[in-house]
């Protein structure tokens, strides 16, 4: 099945995986390929019956972090923000150094406004692995987000040194030099692009994601996707309850739910280095990049 999957004999290789299912319904790995193929580009496309699959494997073999993993980023999609810091920190415990792991971890972070986690998570990815493009262009928007252009083109700069034909980080590098050149030149009329990029592309969760404003946008309660607005009368330049006070980054009007899912992540965190400077988010210094890019430290 596995083979006709590579193939892209996407027929072929659900009947031999049913073939499988027939002899061992429980088997774990079968389970995670089957979800796998899930989420292809696919006629088996179907993202709800993927995570089904995954938990299952999961309660199966708890010690497969690459089950808890796939969870994770499918949780993400839907935008299951709670149950996605769940599978991603039982991924992380049973594989604490995967880069790809905790670019993801990043990425989740910075989608619900937890700019200080997200750094430290791109920092612990570039930390196991410097040469990932995709966590240093997320890394470049994180700054961006946070109104440090400087430290976002040092960020670019390090993503297209390790992909030379990125078109997304030569964009993002030439809006900064247009916005340093004219400050008043109003860069939202031009086409969007990418806020994040997971290192490992799956593409029926591009479908159903795109990433949504911190400022407003559609966010999941009981799998109903639903709008949000900011609170009427809240003042532009006060943070979300749960959220750090001390990042005049963070957008004011984030959903409750959230504001909710920061609250707990924060009160239990994931294992995160400590590369952030106090009262703000700092950029990580030449010397810590020297360090990271090394693997010292």
């Amino acid at each position: 099945g596995h083979i006709y999957e590579l193939q892209q004999l996407y027929d072929k290789a659900m009947e031999s995986y049913q073939n499988g299912m027939q002899d061992n319904a429980n088997n774990p790995k079968l389970l995670q390929h089957i979800a796998w193929l899930r989420l292809q580009d696919c006629p088996f496309q179907n993202v709800t019956t993927a995570i089904q699959l995954l938990t299952k494997a999961s309660e199966i073999d708890p010690s497969d972090a690459q089950s808890w993993y796939i969870l994770g980023r499918c949780q993400v999609g839907v935008r299951e923000y709670n149950k996605a810091h769940h599978a991603y920190q039982q991924a992380v415990y049973r594989d604490e150094r995967n880069p790809t792991l905790w670019c993801s971890i990043g990425i989740l972070y910075y989608k619900i406004g937890q700019y200080k986690e997200a750094l430290d998570a791109y920092s612990k990815a570039i930390r196991f692995n410097p040469f990932m493009s995709a966590v240093w262009y997320n890394l470049g928007t994180l700054y961006e987000s946070c109104k440090q252009p400087p430290d976002a083109k040092d960020a670019y700069q390090h993503a297209l040194e390790i992909d030379k034909d990125s078109v997304h980080v030569r964009e993002r590098l030439h809006r900064l030099q247009l916005a340093a050149e004219n400050p008043n030149l109003p860069l939202d009329s031009l086409p969007p692009l990418p806020a994040v990029l997971e290192p490992v592309v799956i593409r029926a969760l591009e479908h159903i994601n795109p990433l949504e404003s911190l400022a407003g946008g559609q966010v999941a309660q009981g799998g109903q996707e639903v709008k949000t607005e900011p609170t009427s009368g809240q003042a532009a330049t006060s943070a979300p309850q749960g959220l750090p006070l001390d990042l005049s980054c963070l957008a004011a009007g984030i959903s409750p739910e959230a504001a909710e899912v920061a609250r707990k992540m924060t009160a239990q965190p994931l294992s995160l280095l400590g590369l952030v400077q106090q009262g703000g988010l700092g950029a990580l210094s030449q010397d810590t990049v020297a360090s990271l890019l090394s693997g010292s430290g």
